[in-house]
Formats: structure tokens, C-alpha cells, sequence
């Protein structure tokens, strides 16, 4: 047994290096750097908590936490009905069910640089959306050219490309529920809202942590899309945190600022994840 869990910590011990060296140092180099001035060419000069102070009065910080509050928010919420009513479809007898499954999740393997761009000609003055919209006799949209369009312009297309991914994994919980419960529901006379109601959203409440949790995380680091199509503008619209601190970094050259918006990030992320995990916590003990 002991010669065993020793081979074991040797297989794991490659993985734990690379995850040292390209996960976590790097964490800790970047909590360091928050608390110095650091413009790339000079040394880093510790100063406190100047940079955290200066973030609270920063305008264009201010704005990207705004952006990307409103990203996340108004991309999350819509994924998750859509996301569950694709895999209550996709879990019942369907003519082609393998196909069309195939086909609702293309957006999720299609490269995201590939995405932006194929998005950025279909929002074109005379791009494919314009173009319905012109048979529709209403006026064409200046998507990506106004600051009240640009951000749901991407927006749209983070539920585009998030809701099937999700979809699988609601599919794989859906799939995992007994169909004993549903058999006993109905011999009970149970009606189809009755039976999701209290049979099914209550088994896939972890399914449901899981997804709310992936898709903020993923949502709050959004960096390709809007970089590529909009490059943060028009005016600022669409400059999500994520962006900004790769321009604060690698445009202005103050890694100092763009280390401590980092941990602001990171830490949003973090408390997040612990407030959900707690509300999901606390509704399973108390049923």
C-alpha cells in the first residue's frame, strides 16, 4: 500500500508542477504586482493599496465593471431557460434527435476568432441581419457602430454560444433522474408543469448550481469576441473588464493597475461562486 500511494504521488507530481508554475505562481506574482508600480521598463516599487484606492476613482474602471456587469447579467439569465427547455426537448423521441443535436451545438465547437468575425459581416450595414430586417420594412441597425446596440450585439452572441453548450449538461442531468419518479407522477395524476415542478427542477438543482457557476465564469472573462469586433468601443460600449486590463497591461504598460483590476476579478468571481454554492446549500438542508 505505501509503495503504491508513492508510485501514485510520483505519477501526479508533472501535473502539480505544471499547474505550480502556469496557474498559481503566476497568481501570486500578479497579487504581488497589484501592490507595486510596475510600468515594464523599471522595476517594481511597492506602494500599498495606491493602486485599489486609485481603481475606486477611476472612471473607465468604473465603466468596465459596468459593462461587464451588465454582459454577464443580461447574457446568464437568458441561458439558463433556454439552455433547460433545449435539453427537455432534446431528452424526449425525436425524428433526427442525433442530428439536429449536432446542430445546435455548432456554435460551441466553432473557434471563437472565427465566430467574431463571421458575427462582425452579419452586423454589416448590408449584412445578413440588416437584410431581414430590410424585408421586415424596418430600417437597418448600426449594430457594432452605436453605443446603444454594440454591447447587446455581443451579447446576443454569448447566448448564442453558450446555450447549447449548457444544454448538454442539463441533458446529462435530466438523463440521470430515475424515470421511476416520472412513472409513480403520473399514476398519480400528475400534469406536465406538476411533474417539472416538483419532480424534475428539484433533482437537478446541482445541474442548475453548475451551470450558473460555469456560465458567470465564463461570462465574466469574456475577452475575444468584443476585442475583435469592437475593440471596447463605440464610446467605451462594449470595453469589458477583461479588455481593459489586457489595454491598462500591454497598451498603457501600468501592470501595476491592470494586476490589481486582476484581483478585483478574481475575487468577484470568487465571491460569487461561494454566495451560490451557500443559497444552494441552505435550500437542500432545509427541504
Amino acid at each position: 500500500m505505501a509503495r503504491q500511494a508513492a508510485f501514485g504521488r510520483l505519477i501526479i507530481l508533472p501535473t502539480l508542477a505544471i499547474l505550480f508554475i502556469f496557474r498559481f505562481l503566476p497568481m501570486l506574482q500578479a497579487i504581488y504586482l497589484s501592490f507595486t508600480r510596475y510600468d515594464l521598463v523599471h522595476a517594481p516599487r511597492f506602494i500599498g493599496v495606491a493602486n485599489f484606492i486609485d481603481l475606486m476613482r477611476d472612471p473607465l474602471f468604473l465603466n468596465a465593471v459596468r459593462v461587464s456587469f451588465t454582459y454577464v447579467t443580461c447574457s446568464v439569465i437568458p441561458v439558463l431557460p433556454l439552455s433547460l427547455g433545449l435539453a427537455i426537448l432534446f431528452n424526449r423521441s425525436l425524428v433526427l434527435k442525433n442530428m439536429l443535436r449536432s446542430a445546435v451545438f455548432m456554435p460551441v465547437v466553432m473557434p471563437a476568432v472565427v465566430m467574431a468575425v463571421v458575427w462582425t459581416f452579419m452586423y454589416e450595414q448590408d449584412g445578413v441581419i440588416n437584410t431581414i430586417l430590410g424585408w421586415l420594412n424596418i430600417d437597418p441597425v448600426p449594430w457594432l457602430r452605436s453605443s446603444a446596440t454594440a454591447l447587446w450585439a455581443v451579447i446576443l452572441i454569448g447566448i448564442w454560444r453558450a446555450t447549447p453548450y449548457y444544454m448538454v449538461i442539463f441533458l446529462a442531468g435530466l438523463q440521470a433522474i430515475p424515470g421511476d419518479y416520472y412513472a409513480a407522477a403520473r399514476i398519480d395524476g400528475a400534469n406536465a408543469w406538476q411533474v417539472f415542478r416538483h419532480i424534475t427542477l428539484p433533482l437537478i438543482r446541482p445541474t442548475t448550481l453548475l451551470v450558473i457557476v460555469m456560465n458567470v465564469i465564463v461570462a465574466i472573462k469574456v475577452f475575444a469576441v468584443p476585442t475583435i469586433m469592437t475593440q471596447g468601443g463605440p464610446a467605451d460600449s462594449t470595453r469589458v473588464l477583461p479588455l481593459f486590463i489586457y489595454q491598462t497591461a500591454f497598451e498603457f504598460f501600468d501592470m501595476g493597475h491592470a494586476a490589481a483590476m486582476s484581483v478585483f476579478l478574481f475575487a468577484a468571481v470568487m465571491a460569487f461562486s461561494f454566495i451560490q454554492v451557500r443559497i444552494f446549500t441552505q435550500r437542500e438542508d432545509s427541504q
